[in-house]
C-alpha cells in the first residue's frame, strides 16, 4: 500500500524520475494517455462526514473536469479500508498537455476546497501515463500460442532426467565391466 506524504510523487510533466518523460527515456513503455492523480486522506470519524464532503466537492467539479477537451476518462476511487479518495482524470498526451498549460483547471479550487474539510489529510497530485493492456480474444490467443510454442522449445532442449536408482544401477554395470569401482556407485 501507498503512503501519502512521500516527497518522491510526481506532479507535472517534466518530472524526470517518473511520468511520461520517464516513460519516454523507456522506450518499451508505450502510451499514449496520460492521467492526471488527485488523492487525499479522509477520517471515519463523524460518520464517513468527510468523505461525503470530499464527494460533494467532486460533484461540484465532475461537469467542468468532465467537458475538458480531449477527456477519455474521469475515475472516482474510494478506499474504505485504507481512507483513501483518488480522481483520475485521463487524457490523450496532446490534450493532456494543453491542460496542463491551463493549470489543471479546476483542480486547485478542487484540491483547497477538500483541504478546508476537516479530517481531510495528505493532499497530492500525482501525473503518470495510464494505459488499457487488457488483450482482446485474438491477442489472448497469440500470446498464449507463443508460450507455448516457448515451453516446447524449452522441453525439446533438456534432457529427460534419469532415474537415481537406475543411474546408480548403469554405473556398476559399466564398472563390472571394466573390472573397477566407480566413485558413487
Amino acid at each position: 500500500s501507498s503512503h501519502f506524504g512521500s516527497s518522491h510523487f510526481c506532479t507535472s510533466l517534466s518530472s524526470p524520475r517518473c511520468g511520461p518523460r520517464f516513460a519516454e527515456a523507456m522506450p518499451f513503455v508505450k502510451f499514449e494517455h496520460i492521467a492526471r492523480e488527485w488523492r487525499f486522506k479522509w477520517s471515519a470519524d463523524a460518520d464517513n462526514g468527510s468523505l461525503m464532503l470530499a464527494q460533494a466537492q467532486l460533484e461540484e467539479v465532475l461537469a467542468e473536469v468532465s467537458s475538458i477537451e480531449g477527456v477519455a476518462s474521469v475515475q472516482r476511487v474510494v478506499c474504505g479500508g485504507c481512507q483513501d479518495f483518488k480522481v483520475v482524470t485521463k487524457l490523450p498526451e496532446k490534450a493532456f498537455k494543453e491542460w496542463e498549460a491551463k493549470a489543471f483547471e479546476p483542480e486547485a479550487a478542487f484540491l483547497e476546497a477538500v483541504k478546508k474539510i476537516p479530517g481531510i489529510s495528505a493532499v497530492e497530485t500525482q501525473t503518470y501515463t495510464l494505459e488499457e493492456v487488457k488483450l482482446n480474444k485474438k491477442d489472448i490467443k497469440k500470446a498464449q500460442d507463443k508460450k507455448e510454442k516457448e515451453q516446447d522449445e524449452t522441453k525439446k532442449d533438456e534432457k529427460p532426467a534419469v532415474d537415481p536408482v537406475k543411474k546408480k544401477k548403469a554405473v556398476i554395470k559399466e564398472g563390472g565391466k571394466r573390472g573397477v569401482e566407480i566413485e558413487g556407485a
